[in-house]
């Protein structure tokens, strides 16, 4: 158990293992899987891997993600997101390409547009104001 580097010869990737929890702030430039639990702010310019026994609640920017464990938060990924028939996510998706196998659950919001960065609940809350009064 614990984080390794490497999950092959040459992925040059690290593991997060079953039975570790970290919180915090984490950024990563190679691919990460993640079998123990997370929890904070996630940055990554490569895959993020969520296996059977991973759990994340968590910020995610990246640039793709996999899900067969659980994710709670919001994830903004610039190519896709996968959720994998054992996978569970609660929360925002932003990204272009979003992909559900039967049997996957998802409870929260889709939007496959221009990822947007985070904005203040204030402005948020206006912006979505000022769409439902052009819609009515």
């Amino acid at each position: 158990m614990g984080l390794l580097k490497g999950k092959s010869s040459n992925d040059g990737g690290s593991q997060i293992c079953e039975g570790v929890e970290l919180s915090g702030d984490f950024n990563f430039s190679k691919r990460v899987y993640i079998g123990g639990v997370v929890k904070g702010k996630i940055r990554a310019d490569a895959l993020l891997e969520i296996g059977p026994t991973g759990r994340i609640e968590a910020e995610a920017e990246v640039r793709r993600i996999s899900i067969q464990g659980e994710f709670q938060g919001t994830i903004r990924a610039s190519e896709r997101v996968e959720i994998h028939k054992e996978g569970k996510v609660q929360g925002e998706i932003f990204s272009p390409c979003i992909i559900i196998e039967s049997g996957a659950f998802f409870e929260g919001q889709c939007n496959m547009g221009e990822i947007e960065k985070p904005t203040s609940d204030s402005a948020r809350n206006d912006t979505y104001k000022s769409d439902f009064l052009k819609l009515s």
